[in-house]
């Protein structure tokens, strides 16, 4: 399964980099001397537009996108929950289940847990990849992995014939791991709710030294969340406590999800580490300047998830 790269969904920043100029026109000659595989019909017949998507993607590039089921928070793939997604899938849209299982080689009379997770992965690689009706053809524009990362539009039409109209150099970006809604950020004016920071707002992080500085922030961050998310609600002894990803890191590296009661967390010890789960619209991440990246949520120091999304020298 494809994890996409992206920032905490919506990222808001002070400024966006001047945008490259298209580098290509046309399909660029695949690097290897192999040409991709190219998704077909069976029988030769009409490319459905699941076919058009894996079309794309076989000659320019998988997608960048986060896969819902994994971010930005935690969710378990209940084997029976994921076989019953399938049959959906195959009821409310057998063009895209079959073109999925001729991509992937997979016999739909004999599908096993792990394929069912793998059809429910390429169901969210092929959202990834819109398309709009013109007339004969459709438009496209998404971006594509890498390396180097890079957005592309053109049209193909409905026998899967691609023009690329032009291909620009993107930002390289990972997927969000956010804290919940109601998270409250510590800044020289106080704590903050999470969803009112802003671009060049002031909080508090530490320094190379490890003293404790205010800093603009970089980046803000939110993603919606879709239904069935969990979050850890961890409890330290000192009373401090706060709801985030269960794969959110702390400052020394590890992540929240690997605490255990017992554990030591940001100076204190961990009383409880319980998923339970996230009615929240949303979750929120936030980027401190200066080449820590920490910050405090509801008092406990965390790791920012957005490093990735600028350059370090911005940092």
């Amino acid at each position: 399964m494809l994890l996409a790269i992206c920032a905490c969904g919506s990222v808001s920043r002070p400024g966006s980099p001047a945008g490259a100029q298209p580098t290509a026109s046309g399909i660029q000659p695949a690097a290897s001397s192999t040409a991709p595989q190219l998704a077909v019909s069976p029988a030769g017949g009409p490319l459905s537009e699941a076919d058009l998507e894996y079309r794309l993607i076989d000659s320019l590039g998988a997608p960048v996108y986060c896969d819902r089921s994994l971010y930005p928070v935690a969710r378990s793939e209940d084997p029976i929950d994921a076989a019953a997604a399938v049959a959906a899938l195959r009821s409310q849209n057998p063009a895209e289940f079959d073109a999925i299982v001729r991509h992937e080689h997979l016999n739909a009379d004999s599908l096993s847990t792990a394929d069912d997770l793998r059809i429910l992965g390429q169901a969210s690689e092929l959202a990834a990849v819109p398309l709009t009706p013109r007339g004969t053809r459709y438009d496209f524009g998404y971006e594509v992995v890498g390396p180097p990362p890079a957005e592309v539009t053109g049209t193909i039409d409905r026998k899967g014939v691609i023009n690329l109209v032009s291909r620009t150099a993107a930002p390289h970006r990972q997927c969000p791991i956010c804290l919940a809604q109601w998270a409250r950020i510590a800044s020289p004016a106080g704590d903050l709710p999470v969803a009112t920071v802003h671009p060049g707002a002031l909080v508090w992080t530490l320094d190379a030294r490890g003293r404790r500085v205010a800093v603009p922030v970089l980046l803000v961050g939110h993603t919606p969340t879709p239904a069935g998310h969990q979050v850890v609600h961890l409890v330290l002894a000192d009373g401090r406590s706060v709801d985030v990803s269960p794969g959110h890191p702390l400052a020394d590296g590890r992540t929240v999800g690997d605490l255990a009661p017992g554990d030591r967390a940001d100076g204190s010890v961990v009383v409880s580490a319980a998923r339970r789960s996230y009615d929240g619209a949303a979750t929120w991440d936030l980027l401190p300047a200066g080449p820590t990246h920490v910050y405090w949520a509801d008092g406990v120091l965390l790791e920012s998830t957005l490093a990735g999304t600028i350059s370090s020298s911005a940092a």
